[in-house]
């Protein structure tokens, strides 16, 4: 079982595509579907019910505008709607705001305004816990937009900044049952791609990401038979993220 564990994992970062862009813009505290890997080994949650959630997430990552190296920060909730499907494949819809943030470049910082992000995502819990502490492999698929609006801090100038991004996430972990309750420690890896539109010294530029991948550690709580998520996630190697999100059961 752990090879299986670890082939899932090695397969998808064999997957990357090293010409492709990135933007990251994505802010849930941890894949689509998590919850579901709970509510497998808990037979008095019932079918799996809809679910609704609010998360933020703070990344830190590179852009690359031709030959303009561009550190990147940004700040960002969203609020989500997940629905169960047959076959434990889940559905989730989100939308939310780019809260803040910064692109540095050689003449300076340009701020984020706050500004809106949306995506959908599409997972599938591949290998289902059973018993009271079981390994779980669970694959998703996301699409994300964002916009927002830049300041530079030296000019004033403002831009508009587009962002798009497809990405491909792995989670693998085990979900421990404990009474009402379950603990899921995972850990997950995630590649991603997808074009930054920008205007840099007044000239439109199109960015791409220096990684293309993330992957670190979570953790997903449940109580009360499902009823209440809280998940935590970080990013230790390539895109850096810290994220945390809270759903409700209905």
């Amino acid at each position: 079982m752990r090879a299986r564990l670890a082939l899932a994992l090695a397969s998808l970062v064999a997957l990357r595509a090293a010409p492709a862009h990135a933007c990251g813009v994505s802010a849930s505290g941890a894949p689509a579907g998590i919850c579901d890997a709970s509510d497998a080994i808990d037979e008095k949650a019932g079918a799996a019910r809809d679910r609704i959630g609010l998360s933020y997430g703070w990344t830190s990552t590179v852009l690359f505008f031709n030959d303009v190296r561009s550190p990147t920060e940004r700040h960002a909730t969203m609020a989500s709607y997940e629905h169960p499907m047959k076959g434990h494949w889940t559905l989730e819809f989100g939308a939310g705001s780019l809260l803040a943030g910064y692109l540095g470049t050689p003449t300076g910082k340009a701020t984020f305004s706050p500004g809106v992000l949306a995506d959908v995502s599409l997972s599938h819990l591949v290998i289902a816990p059973t018993g009271y502490a079981r390994p779980f492999v669970l694959l998703s698929f996301s699409f994300a937009g964002t916009w927002a609006r830049t300041t530079s801090a030296t000019t004033s100038a403002t831009a508009d900044y587009t962002a798009f991004d497809i990405s491909a996430t792995a989670a693998a972990g085990l979900a421990l049952r404990v009474g009402k309750h379950s603990l899921t420690p995972f850990l997950a890896g995630r590649l991603y791609g997808g074009p930054a539109f920008w205007t840099y010294l007044g000239k439109p530029e199109i960015g791409g990401d220096a990684y293309h991948y993330a992957l670190g550690p979570g953790l997903a709580l449940s109580f009360f038979h499902s009823r209440i998520g809280v998940s935590f996630g970080a990013s230790l190697l390539g895109e850096k993220s810290a994220k945390a999100g809270f759903s409700v059961a209905f």
